[in-house]
């Protein structure tokens, strides 16, 4: 029995109860109709509707085994999913995870102060535009643009409210891409790994997921895929370092530039981790 909280990093920003908009649970549907996580004979339960117990005694399962999910599985009468605490996914999923750690674009930078984040600005973007994410962001949700030399109110209130959490937030130039890719895992208890296929993914223009499939043999040069596995590394220290364990997803792109090896870190499960983790 599936949870599918496409939400989850909204609830990791804002712990405690809260109910995502008609619109949002709407785009929710559209994406649990193209999933790929359930296999024959799951049940999805939907966890705003009346409590249904048809499926009592089930395994049950969570796109993000959050407080929230945990409580709906609970209520449905499915047995509940080895998951880590609420705080460990809260740090896994954090985008400050893997500050430091990694090389990134040029003039990237994880700022948490109104100084740091105007001094990182003043360097100046190679593209002149600018892409912000706050810590806990997803499928194109919790961003926002600006091209420099614009005077738009409505950014410097985002920057700020962002700010105003006290979680950071990332700030680095906007690119064009030419290649998105993702690589998978999961990643056991006890530390152990295991790692999927090499997977394409399509993105629209807000960074929202669009499709994913298997990655064709040569679609990362050899310099590229040294640089993937690099990251895979690392991220696997982080994850283990904050006690997480549980599936996940590495995001990483080519621009015109140049191939940033890590761009996000999804500490659960993705629209992509299936198609990845069936060749692995």
């Amino acid at each position: 029995m599936w949870v599918l909280n496409f939400d989850a990093e909204d609830e990791l920003a804002r712990p405690g109860a809260m109910t995502p908009s008609p619109t949002l649970r709407a785009r929710f549907e559209q994406l649990a109709q193209r999933t790929t996580l359930l296999a024959p004979g799951d049940l999805r339960l939907d966890e705003f509707a009346p409590p249904d117990r048809s499926g009592r005694g089930m395994q049950g399962a969570a796109w993000c085994p959050t407080p929230r999910a945990l409580r709906a599985l609970a209520r449905a009468g499915a047995r509940l999913p080895e998951a880590p605490s609420a705080e460990v996914l809260r740090a896994a999923n954090h985008r400050g995870l893997m500050e430091g750690r990694l090389g990134s674009l040029p003039g990237a930078r994880y700022v948490r102060t109104r100084a740091e984040y105007e001094e990182t600005v003043a360097e100046g973007s190679p593209t002149g535009a600018w892409l912000m994410k706050r810590a806990w962001s997803y499928n194109g949700r919790g961003r926002c643009r600006w091209r420099e030399g614009a005077d738009d109110p409505h950014v410097a209130r985002w920057v700020d409210a962002a700010l105003a959490t006290g979680e950071g937030l990332q700030v680095e130039p906007e690119v064009p891409r030419t290649l998105d890719v993702g690589l998978h895992g999961e990643l056991g208890r006890g530390g152990e790994a295991r790692l999927g296929a090499l997977t394409v993914q399509r993105c629209d223009a807000f960074g929202a997921w669009e499709s994913t499939a298997l990655a064709e043999p040569g679609t990362l040069t050899g310099e590229e895929s040294r640089s993937l596995d690099e990251a895979m590394g690392e991220v696997l220290r982080a994850l283990r370092e904050v006690g997480y364990f549980g599936p996940f997803g590495v995001d990483a792109y080519r621009w015109t530039g140049g191939f940033v090896p890590c761009c996000d870190v999804n500490a659960r499960y993705t629209m992509g981790w299936a198609v990845g983790m069936s060749a692995g």
